[in-house]
């Protein structure tokens, strides 16, 4: 089971849509998702002022404590994430454990773009399979698969919403 997971200012539209993309996207073994009612705050501990972003540890650590031993969470942020040998993160997930996805840079918007929630949430979709495929052991992929690793916006553009059949035979 995943349980998808929100911090403050998270676009309803995307908390809505989500559950549907990921229970679609994932096999049927996996394939229970569900929202957790309560907001989580921000860790007090995560802003970092020389960056002026947020570190993810912070975050995964705060769904760690709100989702059930045996389960596996997924956290919503909208702030802009880092970990310490990335400029930035799109996602982060741990082998067997959690994941989050940061929405800011998969938006238009932060670049400067007008809104665009079809696009904005394509983004978001396909970064939380990607996230959800490493949770349940998947590693980066080099065929057309959601699992390809993005190291830009484009990359994230490019690649499919869909696990190749090597990694969906994984995924089973």
């Amino acid at each position: 089971m995943l349980r998808v997971l929100v911090f403050p200012k998270t676009p309803q539209s995307i908390v809505n849509r989500l559950p549907d993309a990921l229970s679609t996207g994932l096999p049927s073994n996996l394939a229970e998702v569900s929202v957790d009612p309560v907001e989580l705050p921000v860790p007090v501990n995560a802003y970092v002022p020389a960056r002026r972003q947020y570190s993810a540890d912070p975050f995964l650590d705060t769904v760690g404590h709100r989702v059930p031993s045996g389960k596996h969470g997924l956290g919503l942020v909208s702030l802009d994430l880092f970990v310490p040998s990335l400029n930035f993160i799109f996602g982060l997930a741990q082998y067997g454990g959690h994941a989050l996805v940061a929405l800011p840079r998969l938006s238009p918007v932060f670049y400067g773009l007008p809104e665009n929630e079809a696009l904005h949430f394509e983004r978001v979709a396909k970064e939380a399979l990607h996230e959800v495929g490493h949770v349940f052991g998947l590693s980066h992929c080099k065929q057309h698969c959601v699992m390809r690793f993005s190291n830009c916006l484009d990359d994230t553009d490019r690649k499919p919403s869909t696990f190749c059949p090597s990694c969906l035979k994984q995924l089973h």
